[in-house]
């Protein structure tokens, strides 16, 4: 996980990627979907050469750097995080995870704005403008596995409605997939949203303005 962590920094020089939901929603239109760019010098080049690029460097190498370490750091926490007590061990991952994601979340213009208050982050800013970035990314990810790996625990250890789990897990996915498709937010299970602005700005990192979009689309 550790190895694919550096990996993703070198190969795009970020960790955005591995942020993904409650940090990140998506309004589904096609105003706002998912879009790549490349991020290789392609001046010159041919735009099949640019998609060929692009389907290999994010589809197949930045995208299993992503899985390896989400599945890293989570089966970490599976072995030595309370493995003999499910139900502590959800609760602690909720309550940490939650305890990074508030002041990540709702103070993201204040800790954009550290560099024009404070020397040292000036000069971190100035010298290693992707540095301060990747930690806030790399706390929101870590935010996202706890938050994601309480609720499975608590899912698996205690919603049961049919014998089968997997019935119980099919029907819930159907469930949940018509709600978000119902409220314009089903392209939010595909990830990262990058191409998503906050034109309120109170969210510039992360553009978490859903309700933003919404409230627009239906005063239009």
């Amino acid at each position: 996980s550790l190895t694919s962590l550096f990996s993703l920094i070198v190969f795009i020089g970020h960790l955005s990627d591995l942020v993904c939901s409650p940090f990140l929603f998506s309004y589904d239109s096609i105003e706002f979907n998912i879009q790549f760019g490349c991020p290789l010098l392609t001046r010159q080049m041919k735009q099949w050469k640019i998609n060929l690029i692009n389907f290999i460097l994010y589809e197949i190498i930045i995208s299993n750097l992503s899985i390896i370490t989400w599945r890293g750091f989570y089966h970490f926490l599976d072995s030595f995080f309370y493995p003999d007590n499910l139900t502590m061990s959800a609760g602690l991952c909720l309550l940490i995870g939650y305890l990074l994601y508030f002041p990540l979340m709702y103070f993201q213009t204040y800790l954009e704005e550290l560099n024009l208050k404070y020397d040292f982050w000036t000069f971190i800013s100035i010298n290693f403008p992707q540095f301060y970035r990747n930690i806030r990314h790399l706390l929101a990810f870590l935010s996202c596995v706890f938050v994601w790996r309480g609720y499975w625990l608590l899912y698996d250890e205690y919603l049961y409605i049919f014998e089968d789990y997997y019935k119980t897990y099919l029907l819930f996915y159907f469930i949940s997939f018509l709600f978000l498709s119902l409220i314009q937010t089903s392209s939010s299970i595909n990830g990262p949203l990058s191409n998503i602005d906050d034109k309120n700005q109170f969210f510039p990192l992360y553009p978490h303005c859903y309700v933003s979009i919404v409230q627009r689309k239906i005063s239009q």
